[in-house]
């Protein structure tokens, strides 16, 4: 069975050599546990006490057993470079590095590999105080721990990603400066590589399991918080003198990290108006700042810099300047942070400016709705409604607006046209929509029946019919609760006489559904 292996690692050499790789730099040869665990494995490969059971090409698995008490199930995923022990889990053992080192050792001299990885330990980073307080040193060291991530592409797995950051928190310990009073600003520092490395190289649409993207989007989430904590430390500490070249610096990495995020670049837009709205606070460096920012190219489609210029422009008490908003596709994750934009300047009373980013937004609207899940399009619908309510939006362009929106602004374009007397509109949105009862009676279906009542029996009648056709007790009371409804606005009306021939006909129509006639005489529906 053995002789299948050395085919088989020559197939998935990439994937091997990639899980060596990562096993080199997850377990530090400094560690006693790692030390004995790369020196077990070993001894169990060139004792030869692992036994290869099966290899399946279909599903690039591997699995091997030890021939020794404790027995151990040992399976080796080669495309996705995981592997789980029976004893141990995923955790990472003895057993799982010895496979390793079993399937490798057939591409490669496994000698080599441990002389390499022991001198590794000599060469890693020494611990903070060895470290040079200055920015270039800085820079530099992050730019090293963080090269890992560029080097992965697009398409890997989410455990790998996780694996990577858990390795680069690690050294992180190693190398923090061990003055209280620089961590924060180290902290700063990290948490910005750490989320440009992983930002950058990687999307959440690249995932293809759910849960992945739902982890990865934890991730980044987790990445933000450490920064803003960053933020709210140092913006209420006192600065030292020393700091101030790594100030400066700060300002040229924040929008240098801004302007190339080709992932998540709204992300980095909250980043950049965060850092200059806390951190930043002066009335020179944010001059200095849009100096540097006014000499720039804005002619690429989808640069976030006409927003970076615009939010210092407000933040110094100037206008915002160009606002214009381009509807190219590419400007479609910019979408938000064109919002959040537009409801700071409604905020602060720039009215008309916050009406042309809207107007300017209105053909993204639906691409971006297309591209984001539900619960997002309810936020950005009802954000959308209060922008247009509180800048004034011409009717016309407010009803284009929360059209475009969908189901997303169904309780929002209800109001809207509740609100401006439009109630055969309002009645035709929701049978567009498909809206339940409760959404139509807390949408506004009282007022309705006061204003427009022949208008609410159309509507009302639509239900009544959906709900006799389910032909169940519970559906049929709910009919009648909706006919007692349209009752009302019958007599609202003055209808009497066609409201009591109405329910002629639907007794008439339905007279073998014994239920519903029960319930209908129980109702006492006639005027």
């Amino acid at each position: 069975m053995n002789t299948l292996l050395p085919a088989f690692a020559g197939l998935y050499e990439n994937e091997i050599m990639s899980a060596m790789d990562r096993l080199k730099l997850i377990a530090e040869p400094s560690s006693e546990s790692a030390e004995r665990m790369v020196r077990e494995a070993a001894m169990l490969v060139r004792n030869d006490r692992l036994r290869l059971v099966d290899a399946d090409e279909r599903y690039g698995t591997v699995r091997f057993t030890t021939r020794d008490f404790p027995y151990a199930e040992i399976m080796l995923m080669l495309p996705a470079q995981k592997s789980t022990c029976s004893l141990h889990g995923d955790r990472g053992c003895e057993h799982t590095a010895a496979a390793w080192f079993s399937a490798f050792q057939h591409i490669g001299s496994l000698s080599e590999w441990l002389r390499d990885w022991r001198s590794s330990g000599v060469s890693r980073y020494q611990p903070g105080r060895a470290l040079e307080q200055t920015p270039e040193a800085w820079r530099d060291l992050l730019d090293k721990l963080t090269s890992r991530f560029r080097s992965f592409g697009e398409t890997v797995p989410y455990h790998i990603i996780s694996e990577e950051l858990s390795l680069f928190s690690q050294q992180l310990r190693s190398v923090e400066p061990i003055e209280q009073e620089w961590k924060p600003l180290f902290k700063l520092y990290s948490s910005l590589y750490a989320l440009h490395a992983v930002s950058a190289g990687f999307s959440a649409r690249g995932f293809s399991i759910g849960y992945d993207r739902w982890q990865f989007g934890r991730m980044l989430d987790g990445l933000l918080d450490n920064i803003k904590d960053s933020l709210a430390r140092l913006s209420t500490s006192r600065r030292l003198f020393a700091a101030d070249p790594f100030y400066h610096d700060l300002e040229d990495l924040v929008r240098s990290f801004t302007l190339s995020a080709d992932h998540s670049p709204e992300m980095w837009i909250a980043i950049y108006r965060d850092v200059w709205t806390t951190l930043f606070t002066g009335k020179d460096a944010r001059e200095r700042e849009l100096a540097v920012l006014s000499g720039m190219d804005d002619s690429s489609d989808g640069s976030p810099l006409l927003l970076m210029r615009a939010w210092i422009s407000i933040l110094l008490g100037l206008p915002a300047g160009d606002v214009s908003v381009s509807d190219d596709p590419s400007e479609i994750p910019l979408f938000t942070s064109w919002m959040e934009l537009a409801e700071y300047l409604a905020k602060a009373k720039e009215g008309t400016k916050a009406r042309e980013i809207i107007h300017a937004l209105v053909p993204l609207i639906s691409p971006y709705m297309e591209s984001v899940s539900f619960i997002e399009q309810r936020k950005t619908a009802s954000d959308l409604a209060d922008l247009c309510r509180e800048t004034d939006m011409p009717e016309n362009v407010t009803t284009d607006i929360l059209f475009r929106c969908g189901s997303a602004a169904e309780a929002e374009y209800a109001e809207f046209l509740l609100g401006r007397g439009r109630y055969r509109e309002w009645a035709a949105w929701h049978l567009l929509n498909h809206s339940s009862f409760d959404r139509v009676e807390m949408s506004g279906l009282k007022t309705l029946i006061d204003e427009a009542p022949m208008e609410a029996i159309s509507l009302c009648h639509t239900h009544v019919t959906e709900q006799i056709a389910q032909k169940s007790r519970g559906n049929y009371r709910e009919a009648v609760r909706i006919l007692k409804k349209m009752k009302r606005a019958a007599k609202k009306s003055g209808r009497a006489d066609w409201w009591n021939d109405y329910i002629a006909a639907l007794r008439k129509k339905h007279s073998r559904l014994r239920a519903l006639m029960e319930e209908m005489e129980r109702g006492k529906l006639t005027l």
